[in-house]
């Protein structure tokens, strides 16, 4: 009896002629059989695509597992049969390899069991190809509702699609406020990672001789892991990194030598720990001037460079301040549970004639202000405020010390330049050292103090 399931390609690496033979001779024409005598001459094969692997293992099963991780990597959804031979069926564990669909002894491969096994897995490809085609679909639908009329933001959802359906680098560059963070994250959920870890990383808060500890980890001298780093953390996943202008030169060279090499140590460490990850930077600068002036390493320029996205300011999106406004409006009744309210015309030309420096970030902060300021439905001209009242410090009837008052200072300076301590330094004319110290010795003395745990 021959068998006669829905067509499909298999492949089989085995050194036994007669059991491929003997194999051959069960399927009907419309099964594909290419016979291998070893991975490698499998994976010279692999673009043709089976629709499922049968390998024999002719000794210790553990010996499958890097074929199993590279089919892994080419396309986790080939089901891999195993076919054992002389009972080498050890401990390992079979839930360890996703791709695994079956394991079994070489005399149990009977005819009715080989029927059921094609039936199955023809059904599975089925099934995923179904699911892979409405994620498709989701995909290209989450990118076509994002907020935007013009042609800029129509080009950076182009990108950003683009970018999803990949694995490589990606480098987003804008102004403070514009979306970058937002940008990052939907690509790695558009994504074939978006499973596995998304972690985020804004590199201006960091200290730079933190920095080892926080990317690698750290261990005492017992090799004990103290502190877990981002690139063992984000593993099969994305770490997106903004601010990637401010590492340190020094820096640089070990992250740079870590990406190539697809390896890091912790801190104290001495085994070499594989990882593997989707690098997302950003920065509000562009940094191929760095690289000119030698303050950022060409070769690591080129490998976060895969692929780059430029989001333009909301000034020069005039098309999208009103849509992006009405946007954040209904996510705020919905969130709120808030009566509805209508922008005004007078409150629309107000809005579009402004520049909007900090970005669309800032639209967010005008539009909620204005939610609250509003007696009425319509939400009025005089409703919409710049909040340039709120970016004044103000120290009247406050009994300080000079620490204090220098405290609160660089505080204001950081949230208007979003925490980057380099532009606030420069501004204050103060050393980034300075600023460090202090952000340091506050959160020590945070720390210190006992809290209960809000229990109303």
């Amino acid at each position: 009896m021959s068998i006669n399931v829905a067509a499909s390609r298999i492949f089989l690496v085995s050194t036994d002629s007669n059991f491929s033979q003997s194999l051959a001779t069960r399927f009907t024409s419309k099964f594909e059989l290419s016979v291998f005598e070893n991975w490698d001459l499998l994976f010279q094969n692999i673009h043709q695509r089976p629709n499922v692997i049968f390998l024999e293992i002719e000794s210790e099963l553990v010996n499958a597992i890097p074929f199993l991780d590279k089919m892994l990597d080419f396309d986790k959804n080939i089901p891999v049969i195993l076919i054992l031979k002389n009972n080498n069926i050890t401990d390992f564990d079979f839930s360890l390899k996703s791709n695994i669909y079956a394991c079994l002894q070489k005399e149990e491969l009977t005819e009715q069991r080989l029927y059921f096994l094609l039936k199955n897995t023809s059904q599975a490809n089925q099934l995923q190809n179904q699911l892979e085609k409405l994620d498709i679909k989701m995909h290209h639908n989450i990118v076509k509702n994002m907020v935007y009329n013009c042609a800029s933001m129509q080009r950076v959802a182009q990108l950003i699609d683009k970018a999803s359906s990949t694995n490589i680098p990606c480098y987003i560059s804008g102004e403070q406020g514009t979306g970058k963070g937002a940008a990052a994250y939907l690509i790695h959920y558009l994504s074939n990672k978006k499973l596995f870890p998304y972690l985020y990383l804004k590199l201006s808060t960091i200290e730079p001789e933190d920095l080892e500890k926080e990317f690698f980890g750290y261990e005492n001298h017992q090799n004990q892991i103290v502190q877990e780093g981002k690139l063992a953390l984000a593993n099969g996943g994305t770490l997106y990194l903004e601010d990637i202008h401010l590492l340190p030169l020094p820096f640089q060279i070990k992250f740079l030598s870590a990406i190539k090499s697809g390896y890091f140590q912790r801190v104290g460490g001495s085994q070499k720990i594989p990882f593997k990850i989707r690098l997302i930077t950003s920065t509000p600068k562009y940094l191929f001037p760095e690289m000119e002036a030698g303050d950022f390493l060409e070769s690591l320029y080129y490998r976060l460079m895969g692929l780059t996205i430029n989001i333009p300011p909301l000034k020069d999106r005039a098309n999208d301040i009103i849509l992006l406004a009405s946007n954040l409006m209904q996510d705020f009744f919905e969130k709120n549970n808030f009566e509805k309210k209508i922008l005004s015309k007078a409150a629309k030309q107000k809005l579009l004639a402004y520049s909007f420096p900090g970005n669309i970030r800032e639209l967010k902060s005008i539009i909620k202000r204005a939610m609250i300021l509003a007696d009425e439905n319509i939400i009025s001209e005089d409703d919409i405020e710049f909040g340039n009242s709120s970016n004044q410090i103000s120290f009247s009837n406050q009994n300080m010390t000079f620490e204090e008052y220098k405290s609160k200072i660089i505080h204001h300076f950081l949230k208007k330049y979003d925490h980057d301590i380099l532009v606030v330094s420069t501004k204050l004319d103060i050393g980034k050292s300075t600023i460090y110290r202090m952000l340091k010795s506050e959160k020590e003395k945070s720390t210190k103090k006992m809290t209960w745990p809000n229990m109303f």
